[in-house]
């Protein structure tokens, strides 16, 4: 073999041995170093070692007391206790941790906060062993907390987020979700009845979830066809979803932002302005498929930094943020649409005017179905007849309800029935008078709260004209 191809053989022969060498190392196990745990200990213990803490920061103090198996936290009834915050107190207290002894020079307490401490702690345990910690100003590099035991000959640093429940006040324990999360993505179906009134509004605002086992509800709602909740008081119109979905999102959820007071009696909620509150919201609340029917009774009132709140009979006040249910009025609640029954509900429409009336009767379970006569029993279009019905049902307000319900002329320009296939349903009747300005007045059931443009009146008896005439007709107004 000459001599270069010897040297390419062994040039050959050198990179599969390292190609091997390298696949053996990459596939070989690895043995992964378990990162050691730098946190040090002062105490180890159990939470449920814990037998009391008393705690004195610049907020005042409180004390945590064990009683049978749980906890007593100060003054604060148990049902309103923030749960995982006293969790973390007896954890903090039973498993006392810090990350390095910063000195023992205790000439300079003062240097760390330690002269005057923020809080000092004193843990009883079980066993009847105690502590009492310390508790010193913030370090200022690693964001930590000094601490020291009183009477101890070591300065240390713990976690600031495990001196947090030392240093705040004690208010900070109480939950501070006000009004439980939805459990559902329906929560429409959750929001059931609820009312508005307070020194806010002019008048009570009532609505009614119209369910199932509600049969006269449900008779009144045939009027809207598919809807969730009625607007009662103080007029009876279909409720505006877009409103009722931004008050449920708003409303379930709702934190506070801080504690006012707390155990307070009606006497000092009263001071207050919870005795006339700002606004008041009366709800029942759904809380899941199977929940039972909770009420809420949410009190709003205004101080000199914004709202407050209370719910039930809590005695808490809490602080909230200004939110646009807070706001709501009659105008946001009420669907514009007069009304806007199914087609297969209606058993017969009359649309008349001073000069002129059609009359169709309707028969037929479905849409599919659906068969049409006109007054005289002659059979109709049932396609340009569902094109005319749409027309029918879109008069709407295109504005905020009237402020006082006007005098109205003698004689309607239009009017429009409708007759129902439930003998119990009453008629709707909608009456449309001159408002000037071409405009309409548009009298619901006898209630005159909203007016709308004028040429829907010709659109529509056009339109009725040209469908008895077999001829297209326009539905845009």
């Amino acid at each position: 073999m000459s001599k270069p191809l010897k040297m390419l053989v062994f040039v050959l022969a050198a990179t599969v041995a390292l190609g091997a060498g390298v696949w053996l190392l990459l596939t070989a196990p690895q043995e992964t170093a378990e990162p050691e745990d730098s946190t040090l200990y002062l105490e180890t213990r159990t939470p449920d070692q814990i037998q009391s803490i008393a705690v004195d920061n610049l907020s005042g103090g409180y004390t945590v007391e064990k009683e049978g198996e749980g906890y007593r936290l100060h003054d604060i009834p148990a049902e309103q206790v923030n749960s995982e915050y006293l969790d973390m107190l007896l954890d903090e207290a039973s498993s006392i941790q810090y990350l390095t002894e910063v000195t023992d020079d205790l000439s300079r307490l003062a240097d760390y906060g330690l002269a005057e401490p923020e809080a000092v702690v004193e843990i009883t345990y079980t066993d009847g062993a105690s502590r009492r910690l310390l508790i010193g100003a913030k370090e200022p590099v690693d964001s930590g907390r000094y601490f020291m035991e009183d009477g101890g000959d070591k300065i240390l640093l713990m976690k600031d987020n495990r001196s947090i429940r030392f240093t705040m006040p004690v208010e900070n324990y109480i939950d501070f979700i006000i009004i439980p999360p939805e459990e559902t993505t329906s929560v429409l179906s959750e929001l059931q009845d609820i009312t508005f009134s307070g020194t806010s509004l002019e008048t009570p605002i009532v609505l009614k979830a119209v369910l199932p086992e509600r049969a006269d509800l449900q008779r009144t709602g045939l009027s809207y066809g598919a809807l969730t909740h009625l607007v009662v008081e103080p007029g009876l119109h279909e409720a505006s979803a877009t409103a009722l979905s931004t008050i449920a999102d708003q409303l379930f959820g709702l934190i506070s932002e801080g504690i006012v007071a707390y155990n307070c009696t009606e006497e000092e909620l009263a001071a207050y302005g919870f005795d006339e509150p700002w606004l008041q919201i009366d709800f029942d609340y759904k809380n899941g498929k199977d929940a039972p029917v909770t009420p809420y009774c949410l009190r709003v009132s205004q101080d000199e930094e914004g709202y407050i709140a209370t719910v039930n009979d809590e005695g808490i006040v809490y602080r909230i943020l200004d939110q646009d249910f807070l706001h709501i009025t009659y105008n946001d609640v009420v669907l514009r649409w007069f009304v806007s029954p199914f087609i297969t509900d209606v058993e017969q429409l009359t649309i008349s005017s001073p000069d002129s009336e059609y009359t169709y009767k309707l028969e037929g379970a479905t849409a599919k179905e659906l068969t049409v006569t006109d007054g005289q029993g002659n059979p109709m279009d049932s396609t340009g007849f569902s094109s005319l019905f749409n027309l029918t049902t879109s008069a709407a307000s295109d504005g905020a309800l009237l402020a006082e319900e006007p005098v109205l002329p003698d004689e309607p320009l239009l009017t429009i029935r409708y007759q129902y296939h439930d003998a119990e349903k009453a008629d709707d009747v909608l009456n449309f008078y001159d408002a000037g300005q071409r405009r309409l007045y548009v009298e619901v059931n006898g209630v005159c709260e909203a007016s709308m443009r004028q040429n829907y009146l010709d659109v529509l008896l056009n339109a009725c004209a040209a469908y008895s005439s077999g001829e297209s007709f326009s539905v845009e107004w």
